[in-house]
């Protein structure tokens, strides 16, 4: 895992705590944004350097956003998971 993904990682699971402590759900449109705008990007830039080369960059460059894709929804599963939580825990403790 990428430094990049680690800071997305933990900045979405610390955002989803606190939206869930707070309610509001308007964080996943930002949630959902910015890992958009992760993947867009990171998309661009491998196929910035394949160019027009050979058959076999396309596939590489299919898997990379694939598996980019992957670990958003998985950020975004993981992010609602612990805002359910928080917010669970914020009526259960009465906060």
């Amino acid at each position: 895992m990428r430094d990049i993904e680690r800071l997305l990682a933990v900045l979405s699971i610390g955002g989803s705590l606190l939206a869930g402590l707070w309610g509001n759900p308007a964080w996943f449109l930002v949630l959902a944004m910015a890992l958009g705008g992760y993947l867009l990007r990171e998309d661009r830039a491998l196929r910035r350097q394949i160019s027009d080369r050979a058959w076999p960059s396309e596939g590489f460059a299919r898997f990379t956003f694939n598996t980019n894709l992957y670990f958003c929804v998985r950020q975004i599963g993981i992010g609602a998971l612990v805002f359910a939580l928080a917010g669970s825990l914020k009526t259960i403790l009465g906060l």
